[in-house]
Formats: C-alpha cells, sequence, structure tokens
C-alpha cells in the first residue's frame, strides 16, 4: 500500500507541474512507434506513471508504448533511481557531489587535469594559471546538466582582471585546463571530451557493483551531454558497445553522423583501468554509495570528471537496440530491494 500510494502522490505531483507541450512531445514519439492514437498514448503514459513507476521521459526513451507488460517491469526508472539515492546516500555530504569546487578538493589525484579557484584567487594567480594554455573551460561550481560551462581561448582575452569579474559575476568560478582525450575517444567524435557514465553501488560487504555503464558520444557541440545534442549507447562488461547510439529525439545512429565512426561494437579504450578507477572512487565518500561517476579517457589513463549523487538512469532502447529487456533485475540483485 505504501509504495502504491507513494507511486499515486508522485503521479499527482507530476500532472500537477507538468508540461502540456512537452507531454504531447513525448507522446507523439511514441505514438510514432504504434498504430495508436496519441490520447491512448498519453493515457498509457499516465498509467505506467502510476504502475511502474516512469515519467514522461523515461516512457518516451524507453518505447514502453511497444513493451510488454512483462517487459516493462523489468526496467529501471528514474523516480525508483531518486527513491535510492534518498534512502542510500548521506545528504549530509551532498555538497561534495553537488559543489564541483568541494569535488576537485576531494578527488584532486583523480582528476588528471589542473584547476583554479577565482573565488581564492587574485588576477596575478588567474594570470599565471592561463599563461601557457590555448583554451580552458570555466565552469558553475553549481551547475548540472552541462550548464554554466564555457570554453575560453586564451588569445582572445585581453583583460584578466575583467575577465576574473566576469567570472565572479556569472558564477563560473572554477576554471579548469582543458582535458586532452585518447586519440581513440577523438577518432569517434572530436569535437567534445566523450565520456563515460558508470554508475556504482558499494554494498554492505565493501563490494563495488557496476550497474550500468554507458558511452556518451557528442555530436555538433563541444559538450556530450544526452540533453544539449549528444548520444549515448550501453557499454557490455568489457567496454564494447552494445548496439546503435540514439539522441534525446530517439534517432538511431549505427555510424557517427559526422566522423562516420562505427558505434555498433566501438571498444572504449583502458576500459580495466576505467573499471579499477570507479572502483577506487566508489571507496573515497562511503556515505553515498550510489553514485554515477563521468569519466573521461586521456591517453595515459582514465579520470573523473565528476559524480552524480542522484544519477540520471540509462538503458538499451528497444527501437534502437533490439533489447526488450532493462536493467532493473540487475540494480536488485546488487541492491537487495
Amino acid at each position: 500500500m505504501n509504495r502504491l500510494y507513494r507511486r499515486a502522490r508522485f503521479f499527482v505531483r507530476r500532472v500537477s507541474s507538468f508540461d502540456r507541450e512537452r507531454v504531447l512531445q513525448f507522446a507523439r514519439q511514441s505514438a510514432a512507434l504504434s498504430k495508436a492514437p496519441v490520447w491512448w498514448v498519453a493515457a498509457d503514459m499516465a498509467w505506467c506513471a502510476v504502475r511502474y513507476e516512469t515519467t514522461f521521459e523515461n516512457y518516451s526513451e524507453w518505447d514502453f508504448r511497444i513493451l510488454k507488460a512483462r517487459e516493462r517491469r523489468t526496467y529501471m526508472t528514474d523516480p525508483k533511481s531518486f527513491h535510492l539515492s534518498r534512502r542510500l546516500n548521506d545528504n549530509s555530504v551532498r555538497g561534495v557531489f553537488d559543489d564541483k569546487l568541494q569535488f576537485a578538493q576531494r578527488f584532486g589525484d583523480e582528476l588528471g587535469r589542473a584547476w583554479l579557484d577565482v573565488t581564492t584567487s587574485d588576477a596575478a594567480a588567474l594570470a599565471a594559471f592561463l599563461d601557457g594554455r590555448d583554451r580552458v573551460i570555466t565552469k558553475n561550481p553549481g551547475g548540472v546538466g552541462g550548464n554554466g560551462i564555457t570554453m575560453r581561448e586564451v588569445a582572445s582575452i585581453d583583460d584578466v582582471a575583467a575577465l576574473r569579474e566576469e567570472l565572479l559575476a556569472s558564477g563560473e568560478t572554477l576554471v579548469e585546463e582543458v582535458l586532452v582525450q585518447h586519440p581513440e575517444m577523438a577518432r569517434l567524435y572530436p569535437g567534445s571530451v566523450n565520456s563515460l557514465r558508470v554508475v556504482t553501488y558499494r554494498d554492505p560487504d565493501d563490494v563495488v557493483h557496476v550497474l550500468a555503464s554507458v558511452l556518451k558520444v557528442g555530436n555538433g557541440g563541444v559538450i556530450d551531454n544526452f540533453s544539449n545534442g549528444g548520444m549515448y549507447t550501453m557499454l557490455d562488461d568489457e567496454g564494447r558497445a552494445l548496439h546503435a547510439a540514439s539522441d534525446e529525439e530517439g534517432r538511431p545512429f549505427e555510424t557517427h553522423p559526422i566522423t562516420g565512426v562505427p558505434i555498433t561494437g566501438y571498444q572504449v579504450p583502458l576500459y580495466p583501468q576505467v573499471l579499477e578507477l570507479v572502483d577506487r572512487l566508489a571507496r573515497r565518500v562511503p556515505e553515498m554509495p550510489y553514485i554515477g561517476w563521468d569519466i573521461a579517457i586521456t591517453p595515459e589513463r582514465p579520470v573523473v570528471i565528476e559524480g552524480n549523487h542522484n544519477t540520471g538512469v540509462f538503458q538499451s532502447k528497444p527501437s534502437v537496440s533490439g533489447i526488450r529487456r532493462g536493467l532493473l533485475p540487475r540494480y536488485r540483485a546488487a541492491m537487495r530491494f
């Protein structure tokens, strides 16, 4: 009863705040996969929100319209993940992951890049940091989803003191050197740092489980985020792409549309080292056992970009992959819920 009440309460909150046009957009995308009218799909979206704890985005992203009930039951969803995060992760230490400056201080040896806190540095220190670098990235320490990030050409900076004031005013007070990605990752798409999202859970017996491993790829922009035009595909346990990638609109990409590099079967370089890295990272903050790690692959080694205490959920899209089974059984086997 408590679970049903929680689901119903979640659905009521969603309905009371939903963007009608955005919901219809998801319904139309899903209706295109079947002969069902949009109104029927919208009703099914509402049913799935209560029965399976899906968001409307989840329904569209994982093609729930074409799945049978037994298949729908296998999917992890964002609300389920959120509830687990709330239950397992200690809210008092969230700041380590919410604030990129705190994260840099805690995980500095695994970042693989130099950084500067503008709030504690004067113009001379900023000038020294910029010296000898072609580009830097400025970030809002509290930004999410790729927002609050600017790539800056050092040659175009005429007044460092003015830049510092601009950064303080905009909130982009974390300055980082630009990571150079592994040549094999750059071959896939050179315009952004193509990263991995590796979701881990450290259980009470001190075993670190990899729940999901995802390859995120940029597509025409400098950020690989799904919400910023990027695409993703799922990886197997050896770091090989299981199937074509898809973007937020559900479009499939067997090969990268800009570079022409095949995505299906693509092998992530240094993947055994990636698994070693996330195992170390997962032990660094024991109060936060359930984390999604963004990992970059440099020519020398994998490094961490950031950690997400309320990680999004990534799974294979059935219409793109042919896979009609989600990762909920894998999560349950590791997390015992």
